[in-house]
């Protein structure tokens, strides 16, 4: 009987974290006034793809300092992403990314 209840446990773990979701809310900083950052922003979300992970319908485009914009906009990824994997995904873009911050991050 024990072990029955413990396999019963284990199992609603798994169905827990199957369902499991994170919102999470970044800002990525270009390197230049002149880039286009819509351009970037649809590279990014065509460009980084995993499984269970959704990005945003839209972003928004923040004011820095000195005519710099940077992007404000969101995902949602599952129990298996990682955000530092898509972290490190954006900012492989080199030519193009100054910096990518995680500004947070709300289970759902």
């Amino acid at each position: 009987m024990l072990a029955r209840l413990k396999k019963e446990a284990e199992l609603r773990t798994i169905a827990k974290e199957a369902k499991q979701r994170t919102l999470v809310a970044i800002e990525v900083k270009p390197w230049d006034t002149e880039q286009d950052l819509m351009e970037l922003w649809k590279k990014i979300t065509t460009t980084v793809v995993q499984d269970g992970l959704k990005w945003a319908e839209a972003c928004s485009l923040v004011d820095v300092a000195f005519g710099i914009k940077k992007i404000v906009t969101t995902f949602v990824m599952g129990a298996k992403n990682s955000s530092d994997d898509v972290v490190e995904a954006i900012e492989a873009l080199e030519d193009e990314v100054q910096s990518v911050e995680v500004v947070s991050m709300n289970v759902l």
